[in-house]
């Protein structure tokens, strides 16, 4: 088809910086990449590439033919990866990430489902608390409630999430209920490590500097100190949802929660995801959708 003739031959010699190197990416002689190049840009009637003895540039319209270009065989691409994947099923391991009482609540269920639909893929799932670096570790993807701070990955949302300060009627009514953020700084608080506590005003995301006698890793360790009147607590509305219902935690500072708050997928930054992470990150983020 002449509409897509020369174009990866074009593309090929761009990012592989000449005719040589593109021609042995792509399995076919120098010749024959120079003389596809030339068709095209005979074709376009114009001039995509600079030529000299020691480098090859883009032209500025070349520049602009090449991005699209790059587009065009990126979703071409994307189209045969989804047509084989239509006559074979997801099969080899999967490694993921997640932490916490939403990973044991609700991702692991969810991968056994998928597990269960896809009996030839096998699962690896790590559970610590830390942050894992995905990319160095070899792992596929990550589960994670804060927001993406590597650009080299890829985030997904999933759900957004309530963020809720909490306390005990008990410890209300001994030290009194903070009005504004800033009370906090005379409140026990109870603290994940090196988390900091954001409210949001009308015109800014402010960050609140809080102490308190607990700070430990686990959320279901600083509810459970909550219900025991010890102090106030920030955490995931999952985490509290039955001690809200009971009246054994009671949320405060409502009005300054952030909206900014959710649960995501990560995964390295591939134009060609395996086809069982692929499958696996479009149930996950079907399935970990709470009510």
């Amino acid at each position: 088809m002449k509409t897509y003739e020369g174009l990866r031959e074009f593309v090929g010699v761009v990012e592989h910086n000449g005719f040589t190197a593109a021609a042995h990416a792509l399995f076919v002689s120098p010749s024959f990449i120079s003389r596809q190049v030339k068709r095209l840009e005979q074709r376009l009637n114009t001039r995509l590439l600079h030529r000299t003895t020691r480098c090859v540039t883009l032209t500025d319209m070349g520049r602009t033919y090449y991005e699209r270009s790059r587009a065009i065989l990126d979703q071409l691409d994307a189209l045969e990866s989804d047509m084989a994947d239509l006559q074979e099923q997801p099969k080899g391991l999967v490694r993921v990430t997640a932490a916490g009482l939403y990973a044991e609540q609700y991702v692991a269920p969810a991968i056994a489902a998928f597990t269960a639909k896809y009996p030839e893929v096998s699962i690896e799932l790590d559970t610590r608390m830390e942050v894992i670096d995905i990319v160095a570790e070899g792992y596929d993807l990550a589960i994670r409630m804060s927001a993406l701070q590597d650009s080299s990955l890829i985030a997904r949302k999933v759900m957004p999430r309530r963020l809720l300060v909490c306390g005990s009627p008990a410890y209300f009514e001994k030290n009194g209920h903070p009005k504004v953020p800033d009370d906090l700084r005379s409140h026990n608080c109870l603290t994940l490590p090196d988390m900091a506590w954001r409210f949001a005003y009308p015109d800014v995301i402010r960050a609140i500097k809080v102490r308190g006698s607990w700070v430990c890793n686990n959320g279901k360790a600083l509810v459970a100190a909550a219900v025991q009147d010890i102090g106030l607590i920030r955490i995931s509305d999952y985490y509290v949802n039955d001690q809200l219902n009971s009246g054994e935690l009671i949320p405060v500072l409502q009005n300054y929660e952030v909206d900014d708050a959710a649960t995501w997928i990560v995964y390295p930054d591939r134009h060609h995801l395996p086809t069982r992470v692929r499958y696996l990150i479009d149930y996950l983020a079907r399935h970990l959708k709470l009510n």
